[in-house]
């Protein structure tokens, strides 16, 4: 098991920075964090925080100051944004900005979250993706393509800086009673799902605390590559609308398209989805959880279908 005292955690306000900071405090309390975060507004705070943003030098400055035993990078621009070159720049300039300190300061470990729609989502797609399979994101959901370029560069940091257990994790979609994002605002507030083209698309829900737990059982046992973050199982368009009490209906995937390429173009309101996204509904993207069971011991302790009920529970 290794042994770390000093973390560094950016993106600490965010739901998965303070899905880990509640993890250590519980259950690694003598673990010290250094926070940084554009915001200042979070109900955990770290033993030290630094407000910034992470492109900046200041932020780049304070990780390397620290020290630490390890750095976790958790500081991405998620919600939909029509400002691309804004949204590229934080997630893939933000990334070579704790590279840079990594490569400074030489952390035991460093820990890079990436997502689980890196894969891909496609009619061909295999019963579930492996870390093995090679990623091939949507280039035209900007989210998944930046980070495609992330996993890129963590590799090549990777491949530079052997002594260091460079590790990245993709989550499934993750939801906790405090999560609020666009992908489940879809699913919060839609008076009903499509199943496009008659699909009825699986998909993976992770909790919060398994995503949390996931990550440090990584760290703890130094882990090196991509894991996967997901349960085994899987809820269905259908079982989710029935979860929901609304219907599901049937529509052309074109339609679908169309209708998503519209409402974002100008820019209406309601439900604010990148066009790019669709794909992600109407082909699947599944994963296994297997290596990081072999790897690391590591289980989630909710389902895909309980992990989803914990939102609907809070917003009911």
């Amino acid at each position: 098991m290794s042994i770390i005292k000093r973390v560094a955690l950016t993106g600490c306000g965010g739901l998965y920075g303070q899905a880990v900071l509640r993890e250590i405090r519980q259950n690694h309390p003598h673990i010290h964090v250094l926070g940084l975060d554009v915001g200042t507004d979070f109900p955990i705070e770290p033993d030290v925080f630094c407000h910034c943003d992470i492109r900046e030098q200041q932020a780049t400055q304070s990780i390397i100051d620290y020290a630490p035993d390890a750095i976790i990078h958790l500081a991405y621009s998620v919600q939909p944004n029509r400002h691309q070159k804004h949204m590229q720049s934080v997630n893939i300039d933000g990334t070579r900005a704790v590279l840079t300190a990594a490569s400074v300061c030489q952390p035991k470990q460093l820990l890079v979250a990436s997502s689980g729609t890196v894969y891909g989502a496609r009619s061909s797609a295999p019963a579930a993706y492996t870390e093995d399979t090679p990623i091939s994101p949507n280039t035209h959901y900007y989210y998944s393509r930046d980070k495609g370029v992330v996993e890129s560069d963590v590799a090549s940091f990777a491949k530079n800086h052997d002594n260091i257990a460079v590790a990245l994790t993709r989550p499934a979609i993750i939801c906790s009673p405090q999560a609020k994002n666009f992908l489940l605002d879809i699913f919060l507030t839609v008076p009903f799902l499509v199943l496009p083209s008659g699909n009825d698309t699986p998909l993976q829900f992770i909790h919060a605390d398994d995503v949390a737990r996931g990550t440090m059982a990584i760290l703890m046992h130094a882990g090196r590559g991509p894991f996967n973050l997901t349960p085994e199982d899987f809820v269905t368009q259908t079982q989710l609308a029935r979860t929901m009490g609304i219907p599901a209906i049937q529509m052309p995937s074109f339609i679908l398209r169309s209708i998503a390429w519209l409402w974002w173009t100008l820019h209406l309101p309601w439900v604010s989805v990148p066009p790019g996204l669709v794909s992600y509904v109407c082909h699947p993207w599944l994963m296994t959880g297997a290596r990081l069971q072999t790897e690391c011991g590591f289980y989630c302790k909710k389902s895909s279908a309980e992990a989803f009920s914990t939102i609907l529970k809070h917003h009911q």
